[in-house]
């Protein structure tokens, strides 16, 4: 397994440094508030106001939606809008096939039918990850395995995986968490030792790379999926969307959620003996299709403004005592639909994460919900008649209760950034009033 970055705590002037390099000009006030936190005589500061300058549904998207909405029709089954979509979705990614569905769970849904997922087969997820991950396999009729996560990095610990392979395995979805991409060279291994398939749940990892290859573009990879839905980095309200680069895997996906473009769509003979696929519709509705148009094509300037303030957030964060940025594996390029730190154990020893997070927020900090990723919280789903027994828990672990997590920002203010860093250096250094 690939070794984790560390993080190390750097001297300020390497941070202020940095934060020239990065041109976002942080003023030279802010620059002495560092070395007073440093010498430890910071003692109050105002209420935060942060705003998200970027702006995802502008003036123009707006127009596009309206002439769509004069010139074209309101539901389509192949072509037009969809095939323009598609195409411009795997050149971004990098793979020769994708198909479009009416959100995230759905594409996942499919590719997990798409590897072979069913009732004489186990799939095996990370324990820490979303409900509906597990939901689009448990509805193919297969198993589900839990395994263990690297609490580093919050994705599948790959030492672990090989516990949960049996004969039943047909494969694994790997979702790489809040944008930040799993040991890719270790599940290469694992696939190639084992022959099983691998799907790349890509929800939070539009752009993300491993060894400079796009996420979603990699041999280890069968399928990838990506959610544009609400708030996601490409977000288009309810979309979602899977590419491959194998065209049998390419008509599985169509096989499953597009009826009446099946069989006329079809690249192989296999599957065109059913006119309508086997009948589910996870069409996605053109008018969300036009808005990620606008957005795809913007986003090389989003995904860069992301990164770029993200990284200086977690660098100037990570060197105030308490916060621990979330490590990335060697050859991970990450990026950050959410940005997490860990509250140090050492550090904030007798004090309850929950009293942390509450001063952050009395300073005005949006943090935003951790979703309770485990999907131990979601126990009472699994315990459903329809479920009953498909979910196997392999994992001893709990959810971790000592993350904070903030907005994945692209645009803010040098001032926005300043108070950021100045409310969390207060709450440190004031520890002791929590």
């Amino acid at each position: 397994m690939s070794s984790a970055k560390d993080i190390q705590k750097v001297d300020i002037g390497i941070i202020i440094s940095y934060c020239f390099d990065v041109c976002l000009g942080v003023n030279i006030d802010f620059v002495e508030m560092l070395y007073t936190y440093e010498r430890g005589y910071i003692k109050s500061m105002n209420q935060c106001n942060i705003i998200e300058e970027w702006i995802d549904i502008r003036e123009n998207d707006i127009l596009a939606v309206a002439d769509y909405l004069r010139s074209e029709p309101i539901s389509i089954i192949d072509g037009g809008i969809m095939s323009e979509f598609e195409r411009a979705f795997a050149e971004f990614i990098g793979t020769k096939y994708a198909v479009a569905y009416c959100n995230g769970t759905a594409a996942l849904h499919a590719a997990a039918f798409a590897i072979g997922a069913n009732s004489s087969t186990s799939v095996i997820l990370s324990q820490y990850s979303y409900h509906g991950t597990v939901n689009a396999v448990l509805e193919n009729g297969a198993k589900v395995i839990l395994c263990d996560y690297d609490p580093e990095t919050l994705n599948i610990d790959c030492t672990e995986v090989e516990k949960c392979i049996s004969k039943d395995t047909v494969g694994m979805v790997i979702t790489h968490c809040w944008g930040n991409p799993v040991d890719m060279d270790s599940i290469k291994r694992i696939k190639l030792k084992y022959g099983i398939k691998v799907i790349s749940d890509a929800s939070h990892a539009h752009g993300a790379k491993w060894n400079g290859r796009t996420i979603g573009s990699l041999a280890t990879e069968d399928i990838a999926c990506f959610s544009l839905g609400k708030n996601k980095l490409i977000s288009a309200g309810e979309l979602g969307i899977a590419v491959t680069n194998d065209v049998r895997l390419y008509d599985s996906l169509l096989f499953m959620g597009h009826p009446n473009r099946v069989p006329s769509a079809l690249k192989s003979s296999g599957l065109k003996d059913y006119p309508n696929g086997i009948g589910n519709k996870y069409r996605p509705h053109p008018l969300s299709m036009v808005l990620a148009m606008q957005q795809l094509r913007r986003y090389p300037e989003k995904l860069e403004r992301n990164i770029r303030t993200n990284e200086l957030l977690t660098e100037m964060i990570g060197n105030i005592r308490g916060y621990t940025p979330i490590k990335s594996y060697v050859g991970a390029k990450r990026v950050f639909w959410k940005t997490q730190f860990r509250m140090d154990e050492d550090y904030w020893r007798g004090i309850s994460p929950d009293l942390i997070i509450q001063a952050l927020l009395n300073k005005g900090m949006p943090l935003q919900q951790f979703h309770n990723y485990s999907i131990k919280e979601h126990e009472q789903i699994w315990s459903h008649k329809r479920y009953e027994g498909q979910v196997v828990n392999l994992s001893h672990q709990d959810t971790p209760d000592n993350i904070i997590v903030l907005p994945g920002f692209v645009q803010i203010s040098s001032d926005s950034i300043e108070q950021i860093v100045s409310a969390f250096s207060l709450v440190s250094f004031n520890k002791g009033d929590l």
